[in-house]
């Protein structure tokens, strides 16, 4: 299975997270609160794993050269 075709890892666990999240939301499972604080942090997780891969990329394409 090709994860890149699809996102990535990443990804394909925040989607996941969030549709978890709705369904429990939806149902009554978990409040609006603990919705947002768990959406803002999977994307806080998301966007902060990104920027540190694209650091570290850049880093090591500087030291190759």
């Amino acid at each position: 299975m090709n994860l890149k075709a699809l996102g990535g890892r990443r990804f394909i666990l925040a989607l996941g997270c969030g549709v978890m999240t709705t369904v429990l939301c939806w149902f009554g499972k978990i409040s609006d609160v603990v919705y947002a604080s768990v959406i803002l942090g999977t994307v806080g997780a998301f966007i902060g794993g990104n920027v540190v891969e694209a650091i570290k990329t850049q880093q090591s394409v500087e030291d190759e050269q």
